[in-house]
Formats: structure tokens, sequence, C-alpha cells
């Protein structure tokens, strides 16, 4: 067997960001079926099917694009780029997702936990830390942006309660996942 080169990957990274990959791009034909069904029965408009098209098409086209270099690299520094690009795709498309379905009343608030999940496929504790903190910090963002520019759809305090409750729960979340990702790690 053949001993790996010093700059090669060891712990089966390269091969977890492929599989994540191809999650991504199911969970963009899942997202699709969505948009279908929606626009279908006319429960969006126009412009916002329109719209979820467009975050749709760039969550597939950044999943099949971190597929497709994944496959062609094995650099530790390039997988770890693409993994940080597919956590950027995630962080946008459910800061999205957020936005046009009411800030602080929409269910999209589990789509932060996607990018946290990607984080962990590198195992590393600053990555996953790091990404939990970006989730929640633009989780917080994204809800009183929503609020502010929609005025009247909820109460200040109501706003702050579930920033809180929900920025902690995300940060609680990465720690979970690291605790996960350390004992699977030994």
């Amino acid at each position: 067997m053949p001993k790996p080169k010093k700059h090669e990957l060891r712990n089966g990274e390269r091969s977890a960001l492929i599989r994540i990959s191809k999650i991504h791009v199911l969970i963009g034909i899942f997202l699709i079926a969505q948009i279908a069904a929606y626009d279908a029965t006319k429960l969006i408009t126009p412009e916002m099917v329109l719209k979820r098209w467009v975050f749709t098409g760039t969550l597939l086209l950044g999943a099949a694009t971190c597929w497709y270099l994944a496959r062609l690299n094995d650099t530790k520094t390039v997988i770890r780029n693409l993994v940080w690009f597919l956590i950027s795709i995630d962080l946008i498309f459910a800061s999205f997702s957020l936005y046009t379905q009411r800030g602080m009343a929409s269910r999209a608030v589990i789509l932060f936990v996607l990018p946290i999940l990607v984080a962990a496929t590198m195992k590393r504790l600053g990555m996953i830390l790091i990404t939990a903190a970006a989730s929640a910090i633009i989780y917080s963002t994204t809800a009183v942006a929503y609020f502010v520019l929609n005025f009247n759809e909820g109460y200040k305090i109501e706003l702050y309660g579930e920033i809180g409750f929900y920025a902690s729960i995300l940060l609680a979340f990465g720690w979970i996942t690291w605790s996960l990702v350390r004992n699977n790690k030994h």
C-alpha cells in the first residue's frame, strides 16, 4: 500500500465532502419539488417563485461544483476551502429562506444547522464552533432585518426572545456536534 503524500488527506475528509455535496443536490431536488407544488397551487407569488428558483439553482450549482472539484483534488487546502464554500452557500440559503418566510415566525431556522453539520465533516472544533457562531449571528441579523423592514409583524420582546433562544440552540448544537465528532474521531 503506497504511503500517502504529505499534502493528501488521511481521514476521509474528501469522501465526506463528496457525500455531503450529493446530499445537498438531493436537498435541491426536494426544494424544486416544493417550489413546483407551491407555484401550481398559487401558494406563493410569481416573484417569490423566481427568487426561490434562483436561490435553489445557486445551491445546486454550488453543491455540484464542490462535488466535482472534490473528485478532482485531494489536497487539504482545497478540500477545506470547498467545505467553507459549501458552508457559505448554506448560510446564504438559510438566511434567504428565513427572510422570505416571515423572519422570526419562519420555520426555516432549522436550515441553520446544515452548515454546522457540513463543518463537522472536517472534524475540527474551531471550524464547527465558528460555523455555529456564524449561524447564530446570521440568524439573528436576518430576523432583526425582517422585523425592522416589516414592522408590526411581531413584538420587540418576542423578537429578542426568539433570537436569544434560537441563537443559543444553534451554539449548543455546535457543541453537541463537536462532542459527537470527537467521540467518533478516537
